[in-house]
C-alpha cells in the first residue's frame, strides 16, 4: 500500500499561509460511501475549496514538508491499519521521557 499525504493550500503572497500546520494522510478506502481519496484518516475532507486547494503529496514522504508536522490522528490510524500500532505503543511505553526534560 502506498500512502498519500495532503495539506490545505491556503496561500498568502506566494507562500503557504501560517494556519497550515499539518500533513494529513489520505484514506484510500472511501468511508461513508465516499469515493476513495476524498477524506483524510482524521476525517478532514480532501477536496478543493474556494480559498483552499488540496495539495496532494504522492507518495507520502518520510518527513513532512518544511514548516509542517504530522497529523497525530492520521499517523495513529495509518499505524493501526498497517498493523504497527502494537509496535508503536510498545516503543512509546519504553521511551524514557526524562531524556526530554531540559
Amino acid at each position: 500500500m502506498s500512502a498519500r499525504g495532503l495539506y490545505r493550500g491556503y496561500w498568502s503572497g506566494g507562500k503557504r499561509a501560517g494556519q497550515v500546520k499539518r500533513l494529513h494522510i489520505i484514506r484510500e478506502d472511501g468511508p461513508k460511501g465516499w469515493p476513495p481519496g476524498r477524506q483524510t484518516m482524521c476525517g478532514q475532507h480532501a477536496w478543493n475549496c474556494q480559498h483552499s486547494d488540496a495539495v496532494i503529496v504522492d507518495p507520502l514522504p518520510d518527513r513532512p514538508p518544511e514548516g509542517l508536522a504530522w497529523c497525530p490522528k492520521c499517523v495513529g490510524h495509518l499505524a493501526e491499519r498497517l498493523g504497527l500500532l502494537e509496535e508503536i505503543g510498545s516503543s512509546l511505553a519504553a521511551y524514557d521521557c526524562s531524556l526530554d526534560a531540559s
